[in-house]
């Protein structure tokens, strides 16, 4: 990089330069047009000269002197759910639809899946990516339904109208403009969960991707009382302070992921000088959003699979799964799953005992 660019890189906040790097790479890999590319860019800087110096940063060279500017650019074509664990709408052993709860002054638009057995269940926050909200994230909602969880999918671009109200090109710099409101989002769907009768309040984690996977990191960081977290390749814009974080962490990595897998030793040395319980794994093969079925290029199905079952597994033994729905005032049978804090904790290949 050159010296008198660098400093374009410097002036962005890290949930900004996740998106600026993660734009480049599309563009670079044919899946995002050199348009597309500048005017998502164009979003998160404001100025044409911070842009153009951003690019030349990362290496992009101005189009009359670059390859990739000449090449044709074909749109992929997005495609049906492909995995193995899709649960279409309409399943009758589930309850799901669109809604709405207060965050601040603001309503929030979201999808909420859940058991249809009367009980109470284990709750799960879900984080879309960059893009914002679609049917493969509601999809996402419904398997976790049909496991027994109550699913709670956010469209962080509800102060906006919602995801379709958004142009294309201008969602990315409104999801990096506020995080820290973003995160507050979520503690309110927290809120709300936690006064539904069919949620067990204290039993409550978070999933996402991408721009969620950092999210939901950045939740885990502000909300003490999350009790479990499964990123999928995302970085936290609180990446120093990843070791304050309460909850028992799977971290999702894909190997081919260079650019988000150079945190890896940051959130490790943290968690584990911090003594949080905690799992890295990093699927073999695999590229940067392996796990979204809708999108031909990147979905790795063995990788999918092998992740998706992990984040039951990791879910199911620290939202305490096992013996639930509960009915009534009874509790679950003791034993079974996340020891209240303060206890030990089973030792894992990558973690350290819990708090």
């Amino acid at each position: 990089m050159r010296p008198k660019t660098d400093t374009h890189l410097t002036r962005l906040n890290p949930t900004e330069d996740y998106l600026v790097r993660e734009f480049v790479d599309n563009y670079e890999d044919g899946v995002m047009s050199r348009r597309d590319m500048l005017e998502r860019i164009f979003r998160i800087t404001g100025s044409t000269a911070a842009t153009a110096g951003l690019l030349l940063a990362l290496g992009v060279k101005p189009a009359h002197a670059d390859p990739l500017a000449s090449v044709p650019f074909q749109a992929p074509t997005p495609s049906g759910p492909m995995s193995p664990f899709s649960v279409p709408e309409g399943d009758p052993a589930i309850a799901s639809g669109p809604m709405t709860f207060p965050s601040g002054e603001a309503t929030i638009m979201a999808y909420l899946a859940r058991p249809r057995d009367a009980g109470r269940y284990p709750a799960v926050l879900i984080c879309h990516e960059n893009a914002g909200t679609s049917e493969h994230f509601r999809d996402i909602a419904r398997r976790f339904a049909r496991n027994g969880y109550v699913a709670l999918h956010l469209d962080l671009l509800s102060r906006q109208g919602g995801t379709e109200a958004v142009p294309t090109n201008e969602r990315g710099g409104i999801l990096t403009a506020n995080v820290d409101q973003y995160v507050e989002d979520f503690r309110a769907g927290m809120a709300y969960l936690r006064g539904q009768p069919y949620v067990l309040g204290d039993r409550i984690g978070m999933t996402g991707y991408c721009y969620g996977g950092g999210m939901t990191w950045n939740v885990a960081v502000k909300e003490p009382g999350l009790r479990a977290a499964a990123p999928y390749y995302g970085v936290s814009a609180y990446q120093g302070e990843i070791g304050t974080i309460r909850a028992a962490v799977l971290g999702v990595y894909a190997e081919r992921d260079e650019r988000v897998n150079a945190t890896i030793d940051s959130v490790r040395a943290q968690l584990e000088a911090n003594r949080r319980t905690f799992r890295i794994n990093v699927y073999p093969d695999a590229p940067h959003g392996f796990f979204n079925d809708s999108r031909p290029s990147t979905y790795v199905e063995s990788a999918a699979t092998a992740a998706w079952r992990d984040t039951l597994a990791w879910f199911s033994t620290y939202l305490r799964v096992g013996g639930f729905p509960v009915t009534g005032d009874a509790e679950p049978e003791a034993g079974v799953g996340v020891p209240p804090p303060g206890d030990e904790t089973p030792p894992l290949e990558e973690s350290a005992g819990a708090e």
